[in-house]
């Protein structure tokens, strides 16, 4: 059995992962975070709020906040994570207006404006730029209308600036961090995804993409084909010239296929000297005109020094990608067999296509 077909025998009836580990989904693991650390927040206030009443001396406030915290905490907790992203984003503004109305009941001079930092830390966090503009505008307005609200000497022109300047900078700092990490997040995935030598991408990154399409093409009747690659007597480059030598040879078959797909197109370096390209909404004539001039150009540029065999496989409808790079890979190793330098099409799926 090929290389390719092996491969497909093995994972035929695979549980889907979830089945098998558990995990959740990434909407799923975010609105989880979003809404426990929401909840997290409101435990804190709570917490705090009850160690100020607990503390002599201090200025008195009204429960009502403390109360709302110790409702809202367990509520987010437990319901947080299967409401909309949306409607989990209210926590934030309704987190700050709570805040204002404590400082508004407090009795005396107190430095809980402070805690304003929290919904505009999560919301700088969860909810990116127009999050955290909105947060800090609110921030704005519910700590102005507190401070409105004091007896007059109490609120005042200074503690609304000094507050919301604050708020200002903590989200800007909180939201440009975020968009680094998130840069960086993006990168490493990436990364992962990709062959190092070639720069295309690598197993992962194409079965990935093989099963999007696969399923892109089920659902829209389209075709689904796939080229495979091997360089000719690849060994024999290594054991002669040196692995030196047999990556450059490789680079220059990747640059080659990258020259030649379409921005559609998926291609990888599968393993070793062997390369596929998945083609979304190509058959087999399409797919074996691309192989040919991969072929020839693979064959020009090293100065005939270096030949590809392909194979190829393409199938309409309700797909199967293992059963088609199986079929691909059988097509390959047909050309092999054949005498290399050529491609072959693997009749039977694409017949179907």
């Amino acid at each position: 059995m090929s290389r390719f077909g092996h491969r497909a025998a093995r994972h035929v009836k695979a549980p889907p992962l979830r089945s098998i580990t558990g995990l959740m989904g990434p909407a799923e693991a975010e609105a989880r975070a979003i809404a426990r650390s929401a909840a997290g927040i409101y435990a804190g206030a709570m917490l705090i709020g009850l160690v100020e009443e607990l503390i002599p001396g201090g200025p008195t406030a009204s429960l009502l906040p403390g109360l709302v915290a110790l409702v809202v905490a367990p509520l987010a907790a437990i319901f947080g994570p299967r409401l909309p992203r949306n409607v989990l984003g209210l926590l934030g503004p309704f987190g700050a207006a709570v805040i204002a109305y404590a400082l508004h009941g407090t009795k005396g001079w107190t430095d809980g404006a402070v805690m304003y930092m929290w919904p505009v830390l999560w919301m700088a966090h969860f909810y990116g730029r127009r999050g955290t503009v909105f947060i800090v505008a609110w921030v704005g307005v519910v700590h102005g209308i507190a401070l409105l609200a004091m007896p007059a000497g109490i609120g005042n022109l200074d503690r609304w600036v000094d507050v919301v300047a604050s708020v200002a900078v903590v989200g800007a700092v909180v939201r440009a961090l975020s968009e680094r990490v998130d840069r960086l997040v993006a990168t490493l995935v990436a990364e992962a995804r990709a062959d190092a030598l070639t720069g295309l991408l690598n197993r992962r990154g194409l079965e990935e993409r093989l099963a999007a399409e696969a399923a892109r093409a089920a659902r829209d009747d389209l075709s689904l084909a796939v080229v495979a690659f091997d360089l000719d007597h690849f060994k024999r480059v290594n054991d002669e010239q040196g692995h030196e030598a047999g990556d450059r040879a490789l680079a220059m078959v990747g640059a080659v296929i990258a020259d030649h797909v379409r921005g559609s197109d998926a291609a990888a370096r599968w393993g070793g000297e062997e390369f596929v390209v998945a083609l979304p909404g190509a058959g087999a004539e399409a797919a074996f005109a691309l192989a040919e001039r991969i072929r020839g150009a693979v064959a020009v540029s090293s100065g005939g020094r270096l030949t590809v065999s392909a194979g190829v496989a393409a199938q309409a409808g309700p797909t199967d990608p293992r059963a088609l790079l199986a079929a691909a890979d059988a097509a390959l190793y047909a050309a092999k067999r054949a005498g290399r330098d050529r491609t072959v099409v693997d009749r039977a799926v694409a017949a179907a296509a």
